[in-house]
């Protein structure tokens, strides 16, 4: 219990700058879908889900690689000159990236009908990079047990961006219309709102300049420079990892990236649809929030802490419950108050809410296979990793090619779902076979089946206003009152 205490702290460390950091930016998201239209919104989901590929192909399997060998090693220089191979091997590799986008911008804005708009392209290539240069520093704050510096340095990075958005676009189109506005004059001398959803760019581009600023005093330890027999002993390890990453973020962001291409819509139309999924999306991610919290405290606790004993196995399966224990509540509580929820979005894109439960179930699913993929990694068997990756990437690119020509968004969402449920069966049935964990599968069962219980408690019964949002408090209270008192007799049965 001491060590689920330490990773309960964490997480909880890491989640002010996760959980803050994404309501910050919570503040953002209704303000662009009040802003801007349905077509415009779906231009900014489409190149941030690119965006999302990119950022795996360029990293390829590096971070995860770099907490494995550290924690193998006592020496400190031989964890500095693990440290170094790793960030020199992405910084090469983000800097041919740049290089090339750069110089083909217009090319690549014409392949993504955003020929007018290259220097999108030029911005994108730019964020990319310094994200890139970014994931080994924050890794190695993660690894050094640095938490508060992890913190500061994202909700820095964080701020800026959406102070930068309200500057552009609420307070300049402000000033421009008022003449006593401080600055007004300097704003009109440069300020351009035909930039519309660019100045969206140029924001993530500054903050992300600014958070690798932040972390240049953590890269003391590349003096050690590139090594090639460390990068040798890594890149068997880090290669599956690319696979498993790349076929991952295709079950991620396919369904948004590829979506105007499959919905066989024209591209106005296209665009809105696009816009409307993602926002509902965007609802969905409030789930992730304390997912990416949890793996961020989990990853290097489980490396350098758990290991691979009989007790590691027993510890994998206690989380396991845990986390679904979490997942379900606050699934529970987003589903009840989902009428609360939606009103983030503005009232053109509302008429996605349908797709919400069903991304809600996948999030689940997506947290699950995150926990089930400890046996491979800690066992240096990263291949199945990627095998289960890509059948879950086939399944995802099959059932929208399927799904969407004739659900549109809906059947992206069913296509996300079906992708998580196949990686998430894959990886129990191979972990189980490859290195067994005692997981308890009828807790786990009971816990999702009371919070679906309870959820369809409260969305069948006809109640309206103030009884609709008791009912679904009392249906939160409920299960978290089942659940604890239900594992207060577990745990007693057990000593």
């Amino acid at each position: 219990m001491s060590g689920l205490r330490k990773l309960a702290s964490q997480t909880a460390i890491y989640g002010i700058s996760s959980i803050l950091g994404r309501v910050l930016n919570y503040l953002l998201f209704p303000l662009y879908t009040r802003i801007f239209t349905q077509g415009e919104y779906g231009v900014v989901t489409e190149l941030y889900a690119y965006v999302a590929f990119l950022l795996v192909i360029l990293t390829f399997g590096m971070e995860t690689a770099f907490f494995r060998f550290s924690s193998l090693e006592k020496e400190k220089e031989k964890r500095d000159s693990i440290f170094s191979t790793a960030f020199f091997s992405i910084a090469i590799a983000s800097a041919i990236f740049l290089i090339i986008a750069t110089t083909t911008s217009q090319t690549i804005a014409d392949l993504m009908d955003y020929g007018n708009k290259p220097e999108y392209i030029v911005w994108f290539a730019w964020i990319i990079a310094f994200d890139v240069l970014a994931t080994i520093p924050f890794a190695r704050l993660r690894q050094l047990n640095k938490p508060i510096a992890f913190v500061f340095i994202n909700l820095v990075h964080i701020l800026l961006n959406i102070g930068l958005n309200l500057f552009f676009l609420v307070y300049c189109p402000w000033a421009l219309d008022n003449p006593d506005a401080i600055a007004r004059n300097l704003i009109d001398s440069w300020y351009d709102p035909s930039i519309g959803i660019g100045y969206i760019f140029i924001a993530n581009l500054a903050s992300s300049a600014l958070k690798f600023t932040l972390l240049l005093p953590w890269l003391s330890g590349i003096k050690k420079g590139w090594n090639s027999l460390v990068f040798k002993k890594i890149l068997p390890y880090a290669l599956p990892l690319l696979l498993l990453g790349f076929a991952g973020i295709i079950n991620e962001t396919f369904d948004r990236a590829f979506f105007k291409v499959l919905s066989g819509l024209p591209e106005e139309e296209a665009s809105a649809q696009l816009g409307i999924y993602g926002a509902c999306y965007k609802v969905a991610m409030l789930l992730s929030i304390g997912i990416q919290a949890y793996r961020f405290a989990a990853e290097p606790y489980i490396f350098n802490s758990v290991g691979s004993s009989a007790q590691s196995a027993v510890m994998q399966a206690t989380i396991m419950k845990y986390y679904i224990i979490v997942a379900v509540f606050i699934t529970l509580v987003l589903l009840s108050f989902i009428d609360i929820a939606i009103l983030m979005v503005g009232p053109e894109f509302r008429e996605g809410i349908g797709v919400i439960p069903i991304l809600l179930a996948a999030y689940i699913c997506f947290g699950a296979i995150f926990n089930l993929s400890f046996w491979y990694k800690l066992n240096n068997k990263t291949m199945y990793g990627a095998l289960i990756a890509m059948v879950g990437a086939v399944v995802t690119v099959a059932a929208n090619v399927v799904l969407v020509p004739t659900l549109s968004y809906h059947g992206a969402a069913w296509a996300t779902l079906a992708a998580f449920v196949a990686m998430l069966l894959l990886s129990y049935i191979l972990g189980q076979k490859h290195h067994p964990i005692p997981y308890n599968v009828k807790e786990i069962v009971l816990y999702l089946a009371l919070g679906l219980l309870l959820w369809l408690v409260v969305k069948l019964t006809d109640l309206h206003g103030f009884s609709k949002y008791l009912l679904a408090g009392m249906a939160a209270v409920v299960y978290a009152i089942i659940v604890y008192f239900r594992e207060i007799n577990l745990r007693s049965k057990s000593r």
